[in-house]
């Protein structure tokens, strides 16, 4: 769940999966989830492909103060974002990375979001075991 509390003018970093680093190279972004830049509350959510580390999909903008659910499943190629009641639907051109991942609840590349982000939960849908090791920056304050 994500309750925007406000706006920067850059991207603004909420969750991101990575193997290390920021972007491109393949497993980079295994989701990271953005707003995008501009002082709005749309969202980038980037999962990212062996061919291109940046796929993924810009979103409706999400309203300010409100609580929205936002749920990604990437089954095989397909992968369904649903923000709300509003669902974005794809189907990935390759593979996705799978293997170890570092987790940043709002990562060191960009700004923190200015949000609430809430009942996050990974489940991970092989029989594979992926290690995480946690980094959790704390996102903005902003008081409502």
């Amino acid at each position: 769940d994500i309750t925007p509390t406000g706006t920067i003018p850059e991207w603004a970093s909420i969750l991101h999966f990575t193997t290390g680093g920021n972007c491109c190279e393949f497993g980079q972004r295994s989701p990271g989830i953005w707003f995008v830049q501009g002082s709005t509350t749309r969202l980038l959510v980037i999962i990212g492909d062996s061919t291109d580390g940046n796929w993924g999909f810009e979103t409706d903008a999400l309203p300010l103060f409100a609580c929205t659910k936002i749920t990604l499943e990437c089954k095989g190629k397909d992968v369904k974002l649903t923000v709300g009641k509003k669902e974005y639907t794809a189907t990935q051109p390759t593979k996705r990375y799978e293997g170890h991942l570092d987790v940043y609840a709002a990562d060191n590349f960009y700004p923190a979001a200015k949000a609430i982000v809430s009942n996050v939960e990974y489940t991970a849908l092989s029989t594979a075991v992926i290690p995480l090791r946690h980094y959790m920056y704390n996102l903005q304050d902003e008081e409502m």
